[in-house]
């Protein structure tokens, strides 16, 4: 039983060629240059179909569309950290969720559908924006697969508290744990610290490069 007949459409890799692509339990059932079916279908005109969808590995869905918000001069990271930093503690969690969706919507429909987003967690922002981003995976979960990673992008060991929050979004949700050495007062004691929590919660660890 087919839910849906995508047709006419290109497909990455087949030329200029035209299928018919159909679609059964969310999952690619069959590709043909002709599907004879009474599914509900939709003519796309041509139009290129990718298979697989693209793949963001870092964005951080939680700071998305704050420019406004932020007055750098100098164009440093230490500068953009610095005014997000400033900037997040007017945060909300529909605040975050609002900003987010308009930016994965945006990826969706341009045909993202794999994505790992950073998102922040320390005393000042607490949890606000893990739950946001947990809401953003789950309601939109029908059209991409999304990763959370959380991190202190302003520290562990020189920032009392954040340790404590990690964990509970770990307990909550948390698909990996991030860090930023750099940061931090003990650059090399926050990774093993990173890596101990990884450890206790068998979660993948995502540094930047």
């Amino acid at each position: 039983m087919l839910d849906l007949v995508l047709r006419n459409a290109r497909i990455t890799g087949r030329g200029a060629a035209i299928f018919d692509i159909a679609i059964a339990g969310g999952r690619l059932a069959d590709i043909s240059s002709s599907i004879v079916a009474d599914a509900p279908s939709e003519n796309l005109g041509g139009r290129l179909v990718i298979f697989p969808g693209f793949v963001d590995t870092h964005i951080h869905l939680d700071k998305s569309c704050i420019l406004d918000r932020c007055h750098a001069e100098h164009g440093t990271l230490q500068e953009a950290i610095a005014q997000v930093a400033a900037a997040k503690r007017a945060f909300t969690e529909d605040d975050v969720y609002e900003r987010g969706r308009r930016t994965l919507e945006k990826a969706i429909v341009h045909g993202t559908t794999r994505m790992r987003t950073h998102v922040e967690v320390d005393p000042r922002i607490g949890l606000k924006s893990f739950q946001a981003i947990k809401r953003l995976k789950r309601d939109y979960a029908w059209a991409i697969d999304l990763e959370i990673c959380v991190f202190p992008q302003e520290g562990l060991l020189n920032d009392p508290g954040t340790e404590e929050l990690l964990i509970e979004a770990c307990k909550s949700g948390a698909g990996l744990i991030g860090g930023c050495p750099y940061t931090d007062s003990d650059p090399h004691g926050q990774i093993a610290r990173i890596f101990s929590i990884a450890r206790d919660f068998d979660l993948d660890i995502d540094f930047p490069p």
